[in-house]
């Protein structure tokens, strides 16, 4: 009885759901006409998300995500070149190269499209990274500029103790504060109209990074502190392709990376503000929010979208927090335990926001960046001949875009309640098993159904 009054409620929430009026598009360039009402899209992914439930109940009795280790790929000679030195050496350098140009060309006072800067962060690298470290693995603990800086500059410390022990009880929470103030500045804009702010704040954020690498060492504070180097690798365990304990390339079924997260202080925190920052930025396109903002300039407009995103990260993680409380009912214990138990089955739905609401950018803003490579500083160069290129914005048609982001929340939602079910089931009995799920299900269903209507609006 309880488990259908459950499933009538999460079927409920999404009618009131997928009854509201949708507001403005994102990524689908306008009004699209499509074969069926956008409410039945909504009521069909959310659909597609119990059935997997109901199936995975029945079908999926024993964890097969849980402890399931890569197989190392047999080639020795893909393995010998995987380790090669000078291969690793042309990757780092190439990291180290870019991190150089894109700093220098952010210094420089024009417009944002005149130099190969912000394309590079806010698209090629932001995005487009995400997208490569999610089918290829953790290519970002090779490329950072970062990781070599700490190398070059031997923050390793030869007697393995740098000048302070990184605290324990700190985890994450850097990288989740700086990862918020990264998103702060892209989707609120502050300093749109400071020209040459971002190499600035590029500049800071190296110093940043160094000085931590002097007081706590390369690899504490690479691992819980650098906010990219978290928030792409914790995306890189979603890949088929990983790393074993010895340091060779296996292969790896989709999403076996991700229970085998190590658990920290603040990881949580990190993926919820990824999750929260993505809503937001789908949601400030929205007719309700220009109606609340639109008027507004300066400082009003910076503390309204600040306000903004930080509300609508707390309501995801409030959501998130709430279904805990009611599974730690069913099992008798602390919903924050269970929290950071299941932390990790949010991680493919982070990636799916970023899919659904930037592989259309990526494709249509990132072909700036084929144009400043020739040009990079913005000086009239064309170094290899690319300078004239012309974005082509028929390269997607808004009714595809939609199907990509149908598809792609729909496959990150129902990704989520497989790893909560693998959890599940090898955590607890069965019985409870099922049952500490209704309420993340139900919350995945309202993910589901918001993330869909915020994209969708006409």
């Amino acid at each position: 009885m309880r488990r259908r009054f459950l499933g009538a409620a999460a079927l409920g929430a999404v009618v009131l759901v997928a009854g509201a009026q949708p507001a403005l598009a994102h990524g689908l360039g306008g009004r699209v006409d499509l074969p069926v009402p956008r409410w039945l899209f909504v009521f069909g992914a959310a659909t597609a998300l119990i059935v997997s439930f109901v199936l995975l109940t029945a079908l999926w009795r024993e964890p097969r995500l849980e402890d399931r280790r890569g197989r190392p790929i047999r080639a020795a000679w893909f393995q010998a070149l995987a380790r090669r030195r000078v291969a690793e050496m042309l990757v780092r350098s190439f990291g180290l190269l870019a991190l150089g140009v894109v700093a220098v060309a952010s210094f420089r006072r024009v417009g944002a499209t005149e130099t190969i800067g912000p394309v590079v962060v806010f698209v090629w690298f932001w995005v487009g990274l995400a997208f490569l470290q999610a089918m290829f693995g953790n290519w970002w603990a090779t490329l950072s500029p970062f990781d070599t800086l700490g190398r070059l500059m031997s923050l390793d410390y030869e007697d393995g103790r740098p000048p302070r022990t990184y605290p324990k009880a700190l985890g994450r929470w850097p990288a989740a504060v700086l990862l918020f103030g990264f998103v702060w500045i892209e989707l609120v804009t502050p300093f749109e109209r400071s020209l040459g702010s971002l190499g600035i704040l590029i500049f800071a954020y190296t110093a940043v990074t160094v000085a931590g690498m002097v007081v706590f060492g390369r690899r504490d504070w690479l691992a819980n502190a650098e906010a990219f180097g978290v928030y792409l690798g914790l995306i890189a365990a979603i890949a088929p392709v990983g790393r074993d304990e010895q340091g060779r390339v296996a292969l790896r079924a989709p999403l076996a990376g991700l229970p085998r997260l190590e658990p920290r202080p603040g990881q949580l925190a990190v993926i919820l503000v990824a999750l929260g920052s993505t809503t937001f930025d789908g949601f400030s396109r929205t007719s309700t929010w220009v109606s609340w903002t639109g008027s507004l300039t300066g400082v009003s407009k910076t503390l309204a979208g600040t306000a903004g995103l930080l509300g609508v990260v707390l309501l995801v993680a409030g959501a998130y927090a709430l279904a805990m409380v009611a599974a730690a009912r069913v099992v008798d214990g602390h919903w924050h335990v269970l929290a950071v138990r299941f932390g990790h089955t949010l991680v493919p739905i982070m990636l799916a926001y970023v899919v659904a609401h930037y592989f259309s950018f990526l494709l249509i803003e990132g072909q700036i960046g084929l144009a400043r490579i020739s040009d990079p500083f913005g000086y009239g160069w064309d170094l290899f001949g690319t300078a004239s290129w012309a974005v082509n914005l028929t390269l997607l048609s808004p009714t595809f875009v939609w199907y990509v982001q149908v598809l792609a929340i729909v496959a990150g939602h129902v990704a989520g309640v497989v790893l909560a079910h693998d959890r599940a089931i090898a955590t607890y009995e069965p019985r409870p098993a099922v049952r500490t799920q209704y309420a993340l299900l139900a919350v995945m269903v309202l993910y589901t159904a918001s993330g869909l209507l915020i994209l969708s609006g006409g």
